[in-house]
């Protein structure tokens, strides 16, 4: 519901502003001085859109659940097992629902009931989770949000500093308003993020607490923590994680050169435990 509603603002709010605002201030200035402007700023929006339904409609890294096996004992798996990633201890929680270890980062979505990769929070706006495959989409999202409101405002006090008297052009106005209205927590949303991707941190974990900056062993400083997050390739969806463990004894999750991890055969490895090491590939 939530979604639908936000996604009807957007467009019913952008579509009076070109329908009334902008086409107003075309025909006041000049189709020439003003369509660079009117350019730029249909771009913007298509692409706020476009992240939008991105976010939205993009597996944010789930993990499958596994069907529980019938034991004859009925043995419980220990509830916590540990790694040690860059001299740091790293906790893997047996997740009850999902019947397998979380792997790093991981965590359990309460609202969507799955275990989601790199999990920063649940979002009711794109009802969907932010996690490791759709994280980019919504940090770029939130960047072309904030960057099409200051426009539009941008335009509107322009548009309204045209005319005599102020209230002869209500849509300008009210648009305005708006978009002062949800500049507030949009751009501070966006500057929330931004010192997340300079602590090499998820919501999650900044939230409760998971890391301090000196022990956090995912961060690799503010510029490559950005470059990472923005120009890796989308990672693939994972299929039956626990039944490549049981196919595959030796199978590991390994940590590779850009702080992601991949299944890789390794020496030593149990059919039901999972692995971590510090390695590049």
């Amino acid at each position: 519901m939530l979604f639908l509603a936000a996604f009807s603002i957007l467009v019913a709010v952008s579509g009076v502003f070109y329908a009334f605002t902008l086409r107003q201030l075309m025909l006041d200035m000049g189709v020439l001085k003003i369509l660079p402007l009117a350019v730029v700023s249909v771009i913007i929006f298509l692409f706020t859109v476009i992240y939008y339904l991105q976010t939205a409609f993009t597996d944010p890294g789930v993990l499958q659940k596994e069907i529980p096996e019938d034991t004859e004992n009925d043995l419980r798996s220990p509830l916590f097992k540990y790694v040690v990633i860059r001299n740091t201890s790293i906790r893997l929680k047996f997740c009850e629902t999902c019947q397998f270890y979380r792997p790093p980062r991981t965590s359990h979505c309460s609202v969507c009931n799955r275990c989601v990769e790199n999990f920063d929070h649940h979002c009711p706006w794109v009802n969907n989770c932010v996690g490791k495959r759709n994280y980019k989409f919504f940090f770029c999202f939130l960047t072309c949000l904030n960057l099409h409101i200051l426009l539009t405002l941008s335009i509107c006090i322009l548009r309204c500093a045209t005319v005599q008297p102020l209230w002869s052009d209500i849509a300008s106005l009210i648009v305005a308003v708006f978009c002062v209205i949800s500049l507030v927590p949009v751009l501070g949303l966006l500057s929330f993020h931004i010192v997340l991707i300079r602590l090499g941190l998820t919501t999650n974990e900044k939230v409760t607490h998971k890391y301090t900056s000196s022990d956090n062993p995912f961060t690799e400083g503010c510029a490559r923590n950005l470059l990472y997050m923005l120009c890796r390739p989308k990672p693939l969806r994972y299929e039956g994680y626990k039944e490549l463990c049981k196919t595959k004894p030796r199978l590991a999750l390994v940590k590779t050169k850009g702080k992601g991890y991949k299944l890789q055969e390794q020496d030593n490895v149990s059919e039901y435990s999972l692995q971590v090491e510090n390695t590049d590939v």
